[in-house]
């Protein structure tokens, strides 16, 4: 039982997550005066998308949940889906961010 509310906590933080970016991202093409319907019409799609993948997840963690195989799948997948969100985030709001972390952004970005 404590499984099944974790991994419902642990959907619910990764879809506030991607509702501040939806936000941020909306506010940060008002404020740069880069609005455009298609990109995010685009942004909504690849959401679309990662929705159906995290259900995806949560099926087959339940599936191999009722094969006996004790393999935290869901969690762990669904926490990197809430770092990409949480990167995506600060890339909305880097220049309003410590140096420091836009240097961070930079490396990220050149890394990936």
């Amino acid at each position: 039982m404590y499984e099944l509310i974790t991994n419902w906590e642990l959907l619910f933080i990764w879809c506030l997550l991607m509702a501040i970016d939806i936000a941020s991202g909306y506010v940060n093409a008002c404020r740069h005066k880069k609005l455009a319907s298609g990109i995010m019409r685009s942004g909504i799609y690849k959401k679309m998308l990662d929705t159906l993948s995290v259900v995806a997840i949560m099926l087959m963690q339940s599936v191999v949940s009722y094969l006996g195989i004790a393999a935290p799948i869901g969690p762990i997948l669904i926490g990197a889906f809430c770092f990409k969100e949480l990167t995506s985030i600060l890339e909305n709001t880097a220049d309003r961010l410590p140096r420091v972390v836009q240097d961070w952004l930079e490396v990220i970005g050149k890394k990936v």
